[in-house]
């Protein structure tokens, strides 16, 4: 709980001085837009795009407007966070919102990249959701304490903890189709690129893993424990636009959660799977 104290005390200190040398600059923060159906899981990712700045720390707060979906989790396998950075998440499913903090633990971490995966947001829609549109917008909103302003919003800033960045914000969303969508959706060629949930999940020993390529391309499937540590790849080659199904059967691998992750053309897709022996 110290170390956590801790990591939330250094981040309140970079942004409060941050508001005495606010800047407009530091690239693009992108929610992906996903199709879901009810009752499926389904991982958004997060990007940061076009940085021009070397980030130390940072803090993504957003909400989703339905609550007929949840989050089960974030997880920043494959992210930008650094070594000696802690990434903290808080969900809070009451409100429909949802934050995640990069933080420097010890020393000055920099992200220098100017694009990268920021986090995969664990969304459930309940089986009982109707046809919807659910936006997945940034939070900008501020509280008074006397004459303290304490703001809650898209921030990042730089070493020195004296400069605060507001990067632009794409809102994404999680377009929720009724299941009879979903059968039709499954001939011909698909027109986006999707990962769906394996099947049987939780499962043992054996699972299926179905994806749809909108065009030929090279793809890559790997799996990766909960440490982020790569297990198993199970596709690394050219396949053709449609709809592709693979087996994985996790062998001497332990029980607990896994993630696969897909990645094709710029465009990566995770989602979490569960091993139970």
């Amino acid at each position: 709980m110290l170390q956590l104290a801790k990591h939330f005390t250094l981040l309140a200190l970079f942004f409060l001085f941050g508001l005495f040398c606010a800047e407009s600059q530091a690239g693009t923060v992108t929610v992906e837009s996903i199709n879901a159906y009810p009752g499926e899981e389904v991982v958004v990712p997060v990007y940061l795009s076009d940085n021009n700045i070397d980030i130390a720390s940072m803090t993504v707060p957003l909400k989703y407007s339905s609550p007929d979906v949840y989050v089960d989790s974030i997880s920043f396998v494959g992210s930008l966070v650094q070594p000696n950075m802690a990434a903290l998440a808080h969900i809070d499913n009451c409100n429909q919102t949802v934050r995640f903090t990069y933080v420097p633990q010890s020393g000055i971490p920099l992200i220098t990249a100017s694009d990268g995966l920021l986090a995969n947001i664990h969304f459930s829609v309940s089986a009982s959701s109707l046809e919807q549109i659910v936006s997945i917008d940034s939070i900008n909103s501020v509280e008074y304490f006397g004459e303290l302003e304490l703001w809650t919003r898209l921030e990042l800033a730089d070493s020195t903890g004296l400069n605060t960045y507001f990067p632009d914000f794409d809102e994404g969303s999680l377009a929720i189709f009724s299941p009879l969508d979903a059968d039709e959706g499954f001939a011909g060629i698909p027109t986006v690129l999707e990962l769906k949930q394996n099947y049987p999940n939780p499962f043992n020993p054996s699972t299926t893993i179905s994806y749809s390529l909108p065009e030929q391309a090279h793809v890559s499937l790997k799996i990766y424990n909960i440490l982020g540590q790569e297990i198993k790849t199970l596709i690394d080659e050219t396949k053709p636009a449609g709809h592709h199904e693979i087996d994985w059967s996790s062998g001497t691998a332990a029980s607990g959660i896994y993630f696969y992750r897909l990645a094709f053309e710029d465009k990566i897709l995770t989602k979490k799977m569960t091993l139970l022996k």
